[in-house]
């Protein structure tokens, strides 16, 4: 019985532990199935992040007109987060995205204005 727990708690530790592991290494990765993984992790939260739409890395993958675009993003914070996400049909160049995200996941974005970013993040932007 002793064995038994000591083996069962030295496999949640284990669990745990590349639990964590796995979450630090998804949250700024932009693969797929890191993007999935954060859509679901509780230990990520969900906040904006702020893009400036550049169309000449913009791709067309799947052939219908929906352009996936690889960009830099901006957190309320001004930190950096690499992001990938796609566009319903090419977005208008050099305008401002706010992306409600988790993690590498984007649930959705929409166009906002100068004055509804923060003063860093638009300069950081506009480098």
């Amino acid at each position: 019985m002793r064995s038994f727990l000591r083996f069962f708690l030295l496999g949640i530790v284990i669990i745990g532990l590349g639990y964590l592991g796995a979450c630090f290494y998804t949250k700024d990765n932009t693969s797929q199935v890191s993007q999935a993984f954060n859509n679901y992790n509780i230990l990520v939260k969900r906040e904006p992040r702020y893009v400036k739409i550049d169309n000449k890395d913009a791709k067309d993958k799947d052939g219908y007109g929906n352009y996936t675009y690889n960009l830099k993003s901006y957190d309320q914070d001004g930190k950096e987060h690499p992001i990938e996400f796609m566009g319903m049909g090419k977005l208008k160049q050099n305008h401002y995205l706010k992306l409600d995200t988790k993690g590498s996941y984007v649930y959705s974005y929409k166009e906002v204005f100068k004055k509804d970013i923060p003063s860093d993040v638009y300069t950081k932007l506009n480098l």
